[in-house]
């Protein structure tokens, strides 16, 4: 018989696709992110058998059994809220606004005095994958206003910086801990495995993104400046 048709909810959710060379650079991210999670698991009871006191000890097998419990809400919500982050950045979901409003804590469904405490902590996150790979991150900004077609590189147009990915992990937190103990052991110990994975994987973009032949837009500027040079 004919297909059956494709529910209305599903179409309405459906973001535009990406470019194929972001779309690319948004599954390296996420390979990260579940690969920070998984060895998370592991060090978070290392980190227990040495614990100083029962209290620490506590909180660090609680969070543990959470993040191993539940590792694929974790990886499904940390992929959906990078994924419609991405595309908001990118301009591509209706509604879209200035790019500036989409790393706001407006935006989270956080609640109580938990909210402050979690900002602080996803503010570290983003200054923590920063400090990792700095270099790392202002090359593929070049690179990514190529494809966006930028003008120039602009780093708070890049929908992979530091900032996007620690909502995505905050969110991704907030799936998996039920108490604010869980939550503020998991976006420490899953940032610091992220923050230490993001450098390989900036660098991994960057190298797709060349091999694909994107030129960084500062090198594009130059050219086309040396050539309008040569013209004259």
């Amino acid at each position: 018989g004919s297909p059956s048709p494709v529910p209305a909810v599903m179409l309405l959710h459906a973001p535009t696709r990406l470019p194929a060379t972001l779309e690319a650079a948004v599954q390296r991210v996420r390979a990260a992110a579940r690969t920070a999670a998984e060895r998370t698991v592991d060090s978070l009871g290392l980190a227990a058998m040495s614990a100083a006191g029962i209290i620490q000890r506590d909180a660090l097998i609680g969070a543990q059994f959470e993040l191993n419990r539940k590792l694929a809400i974790f990886a499904l919500t940390f992929n959906e809220t990078l994924d419609q982050r991405v595309s908001r950045e990118v301009g591509l979901l209706e509604g879209a606004t200035s790019s500036s409003g989409f790393t706001s804590w407006e935006a989270l469904s956080l609640v109580d005095d938990r909210e402050v405490e979690m900002q602080v902590l996803a503010d570290r996150l983003a200054l923590e994958i920063g400090h990792h790979c700095e270099w790392e991150i202002r090359e593929l900004d070049g690179y990514l206003a190529t494809v966006l077609n930028l003008d120039r590189t602009q780093p708070e147009r890049n929908p992979l910086r530091t900032e996007v990915i620690g909502m995505a992990l905050i969110k991704a937190v907030e799936a998996v801990a039920d108490r604010p103990e869980t939550a503020k052991v998991l976006v420490t110990e899953v940032g610091r495995a992220l923050a230490l994975l993001m450098r390989e994987t900036y660098g991994a973009i960057v190298s797709d993104l060349s091999r694909a032949g994107v030129q960084p837009a500062s090198l594009t500027v130059r050219q086309r400046l040396g050539s309008a040079a040569r013209q004259a």
